[in-house]
């Protein structure tokens, strides 16, 4: 999948179509998105010319589906916000759509988080 930026002009009427269209599209990610709700994993997205940023936050209470969370993640690397809070970001579809995923606070050390990802020797069976 490739985003690229449209460089025509564009009309009233393609416009009013495109919302219709983004609209329909999104009752089926609607439904996953509530099926990780239920689980504690909460997605936002903002989508920008040539550029979709998912942004996934996990609650203390889903941090077992962290590991398989962070399997999928093309390049995970551990980092830290301004604000202290830990998160790992990454890529996901062939690299087009950048991920970060906000760890819950106080669950784990950067130090842990770098053995999740990757990006650290240890083991990480009792992590969880």
């Amino acid at each position: 999948m490739t985003i690229m930026p449209s460089d025509l002009p564009l009309s009233s009427t393609g416009i009013a179509e495109d919302v219709q269209d983004a609209v329909a599209d999104a009752f089926p990610l609607f439904e996953s998105v509530q099926t990780l709700a239920r689980v504690g994993v909460s997605v936002t997205f903002a989508v920008a010319p040539s550029r979709i940023v998912a942004t996934i936050t996990v609650t203390k209470d889903a941090v077992t589906v962290l590991p398989a969370l962070l399997e999928e993640i093309d390049d995970a690397r551990p980092g830290q916000l301004p604000d202290g809070k830990l998160v790992v970001t990454g890529s996901m579809c062939q690299g087009t759509v950048t991920l970060r995923v906000l760890i819950p606070q106080e669950w784990v050390t950067a130090q842990e988080l770098a053995v999740l990802t990757g990006t650290a020797l240890a083991d990480p069976s009792d992590l969880l």
